[in-house]
């Protein structure tokens, strides 16, 4: 890494969460860090602060007091002379922080020092504030932030969040006196009375969107008539004019403020309407990068967006508890589906949950809606179904792993251990009758004699050392008895139990002298007189 050579610094943030790389050129509302591309054209922007001096004292410090999510940002410092340079090396090794944290660990800036003062400042403001005798007035440096926190909750509850109006200040409503209702007749044919009987007006004062209202724009002395949603926009002055959002063929959805869409991305905009998840947008004006939901409106087609900070997920709605992982899915953008909604009035449905950019907070997703007898009934008929291919597939291995047929009769077989069966044999087998099979090998690779038979309570065949079909077990001689016990089921044979060679047909003693000779053997014993 270069070496610093001036007296200013500044600052690379990483987003923990996305792995986003940024230069820090201040701080947001919310306390988030403002983040710009690193951009020789947006140098200007960068946030510069003396290495001996207060600007990152008084920086990390405010951050720690306003930023909801301080963990998720990790930060750096950087000569602020050298950060066309490094930054590309910067972005790199923050691919990979923890395997190339010894590298980074001269820039990486501890901020745990800055958050422990807060914490302080804090605990010790609570005790102050304790001590106060009643109706003391209380001095807040940070009153507006959460004058204006507290505004922005109450107008979320009736999902109106305006996106434009948000301000130190607080929210503010569009001032209907600043509007020319004259000149918006005479060049949109758009009247106050129609707006306020149909409901609109208010959502347009509140920095929304009316519905589809029909609109006669007059162009080269020649009138149209259109449907369009209408929205107010503000500019610097407080002058307001009125933005029409005309209905738009099925748009192509190739990228959207130079965020190229994904196969994902697309298939999500069009069965939902929303993108699915948050990603980066870099303002065009500024240069910040503003994390935002995106999604179409579904009644003009236009491609909108609203950043991740001016919507609040809620813990609750109507009745029905919105969980902790159910909040972290739609915060980012994914939707819960098949959710059981009960309203304060009672009423019960299944839908899906999702961020929506018209609505500036969570939507019931259109079309999925659906009561909760419906959905029993459907998961019942799934499962009925499921129940009946499963059977379907049982009976289906049952009979190509079975010994019997789909009747519950005996499978005819033709041979067992590579001795083919006569016809005789086939048809005794099928009637449930034994099955006498010679010239067997044992698994020691010598001829033996066996019996095959269904067994009915286990329901495969058999093998039998003795007829079963007797009453009464007859051994069919010990030649093969003797040899299958022995050869087959490892059982001793007192009279063979020394031999070291497998034992043939017939043979129930030792078949020469040598053989003799080893088991008549004495074996061997250890210390304690047992036998190895």
């Amino acid at each position: 890494m270069a070496k610093k050579t001036t007296e200013k610094d500044v600052l690379i943030v990483r987003d923990e969460k996305t792995g986003e790389i940024s230069v820090v050129a201040g701080l947001n509302a919310d306390g988030s860090p403002k983040r710009i591309p690193a951009k020789a054209e947006n140098a200007q922007s960068f946030l510069q602060f003396d290495r001996h001096g207060d600007v990152l004292d008084n920086f990390f410090k405010n951050f720690f007091r306003q930023c909801k999510e301080p963990s998720r940002f990790g930060f750096y410092r950087v000569a602020a002379d050298q950060v066309d340079s490094l930054v590309g090396v910067m972005k790199d090794l923050l691919q990979h922080p923890y395997q190339n944290k010894h590298i980074l660990a001269p820039h990486k800036i501890d901020t745990f020092p800055y958050y422990q003062q807060v914490q302080e400042e804090q605990a010790a403001q609570t005790a102050d504030q304790e001590q106060k005798p009643e109706g003391q007035p209380e001095q807040k440096q940070d009153d507006e932030p959460k004058k204006q926190e507290e505004m922005e909750q109450k107008n979320e509850q009736n999902q109106e969040i305006p996106q434009q109006a948000q301000s130190n200040r607080g929210y503010q409503p569009i001032d209907e006196s600043k509007i020319n209702w004259q000149e918006l007749e005479e060049k949109w044919g758009v009247k106050r009375d129609d707006l306020e009987k149909s409901g609109d007006l208010n959502k347009m004062l509140n920095y929304g969107k009316s519905d589809l209202v029909r609109v006669s724009p007059n162009f080269g002395g020649e009138a149209f008539e259109l449907d369009a949603r209408l929205s107010f926009k503000r500019d610097g002055e407080g002058n307001v004019s009125l933005v029409p959002h005309f209905i738009r063929k099925e748009q192509k959805l190739d990228e959207y403020k130079e965020h190229k869409f994904s196969d994902d991305d697309r298939k999500n905009l069009r069965e939902t309407g929303n993108l699915g998840r948050v990603v980066d947008i870099v303002d065009r004006e500024t240069g910040e990068i503003i994390p935002s939901y995106i999604s179409i409106d579904r009644k003009t087609n236009e491609i909108t967006d609203i950043p991740a900070s001016r919507v609040r997920i809620p813990e609750r709605i109507g009745k029905t508890e919105i969980t902790t992982q159910e909040r972290d899915m739609l915060r980012a953008g994914l939707p819960v589906r098949d959710k059981l909604i009960e309203r304060n009035d009672g009423r019960k449905f299944v839908t899906t949950l999702q961020v929506n950019v018209e609505q500036r907070g969570v939507e019931f997703v259109p079309g999925t809606g659906r009561s909760p007898r419906a959905v029993q009934t459907q998961e019942n008929k799934e499962k009925q179904a499921q129940g009946t291919e499963n059977t379907a597939n049982t009976n289906k291995e049952q009979r190509r792993n079975t010994w019997t047929n789909a009747d519950g009769s005996i499978r005819p077989i033709s041979k067992w251990s590579g001795v083919d069966f006569t016809e005789q044999q086939k048809a005794d087998y099928v009637a449930g009758k034994a099955v006498k099979l010679e010239n067997v090998t044992d698994k020691q690779g010598f001829h033996a004699t066996m019996y095959i038979r269904f067994n009915p309570e286990k329901g495969r065949p058999y093998r039998y050392d003795t007829n079963p079909d007797n009453a009464q077990k007859v051994a069919p001689s010990n030649e093969s008895r003797t040899q299958v016990a022995v050869n087959s089921e490892g059982k001793t044979n007192e009279a063979t139990k020394n031999l070291k060679e497998p034992l043939q047909k017939g043979q129930t003693a030792p078949k020469d002298t040598a053989q003799q000779q080893q088991q008549e053997k004495p074996q061997k014993r250890n210390n304690k007189g047992m036998k190895m």
